[in-house]
């Protein structure tokens, strides 16, 4: 599970976010259509619908969970323009006052979206305003105050419900990453088993008719010891050598031990840091010297981070060489 999946089950960029928001936008559409007749100057509240459908689209199509700064701005300032556009020239209050639920919601919203202190900067100006349409209107201050006091506790109750978000949030990204740790844990247990497995599988079937044999009272031939070694060569490389467990590899150097070639496979690499195809090649160059040589020892080594070279391939018999094998570029 990851913290995006997880916060989305908090957050207001989803399907339902986007519907609450233009539900709400038709809601005052509606509004302020029935009302028309009522006001002195139509075509005024028409253009704030305009401005509210644009604020409306500008917040759907931000997909941060953070409002961007912008849309934050828009989100803010649409309340007070809408009361300078509408208020003065209503012929009487009532529903013909949508522009003031429209602008809480959209400083309710604002402040959902992570931006809560620039939302109750928008709330003072709206309530200003507010106070001003009041003060020099019939309405009054008195009305104008009261109408200001219940958008602002509506404000109230969005500040709230975004700071138990963010809590929520917070909460669920923590789950998220224990969850993860957990998981990471238990993957690496289960792979440790499964190494453990494999391991005492091969020496189920590589060292345990050995010590069987070895058990027996059946005399030991020089074939015995040297199948053997071949088999202490082959335990020694799964400790030493685990990044060089490839099966031709393998092949290749139980087939030169066979044929009396001391074959030593040394890994001090770091397995994050050695990319498949550089391995692949170090594996190639390795297989060709062991399977050439007759004689004497073949070390193929891995080295250690930080090395110019990736590996080296010592061939030290009748014929000498040694290939150091660099780093892909």
């Amino acid at each position: 599970m990851s913290a995006a999946p997880a916060t989305q089950l908090v957050s207001l960029t989803g399907t339902g976010a986007r519907v609450f928001v233009w539900a709400y936008y038709a809601a005052s559409l509606a509004l302020a259509v029935w009302t028309l007749p009522d006001d002195t100057r139509p075509a005024l509240p028409v253009v704030a619908l305009v401005l509210y459908a644009a604020v409306c689209l500008a917040m759907t199509l931000d997909a941060g969970e953070r409002l961007s700064l912008p849309v934050t701005l828009a989100g803010i300032a649409v309340g007070p323009v809408s009361v300078l556009l509408v208020a003065w020239q209503l012929v009487d209050g009532g529903y013909t006052a949508w522009y003031v639920g429209a602008a809480t919601a959209m400083l309710f919203l604002v402040s959902l979206r992570g931006r809560i202190l620039l939302a109750w900067v928008g709330c003072a100006f709206f309530v200003a305003a507010l106070l001003v349409w009041g003060a020099t209107t019939s309405t009054g201050i008195a009305d104008a105050a009261y109408t200001a006091a219940r958008q602002s506790a509506i404000l109230g109750i969005g500040t709230l419900t975004a700071w138990g978000l963010r809590r929520t949030v917070g909460r669920i990204r923590k789950l998220v990453a224990e969850a993860s740790v957990r998981g990471a844990a238990e993957a690496a247990g289960l792979a440790a088993a499964d190494e453990r497995a494999r391991r005492l599988a091969d020496l189920r079937h590589t060292v345990v008719p050995l010590l069987e044999r070895i058990a027996s009272d059946e005399p030991v031939t020089d074939d015995d010891r040297r199948e053997f070694a071949a088999a202490e060569a082959e335990l020694r490389d799964g400790l030493r050598a685990r990044g060089l467990r490839q099966q031709r590899l393998v092949h290749a150097a139980r087939e030169a031990r066979a044929r009396g070639v001391d074959v030593v496979l040394l890994d001090d690499s770091d397995p994050e840091r050695v990319e498949p195809h550089d391995l692949d090649r170090f594996a190639d160059i390795a297989v060709s010297a062991i399977s050439t040589a007759t004689d004497g020892r073949v070390t193929a080594r891995l080295l250690p981070p930080g090395r110019e070279s990736l590996g080296t391939v010592v061939a030290d018999g009748s014929n000498y060489s040694r290939h150091d094998v660099p780093h892909s570029r």
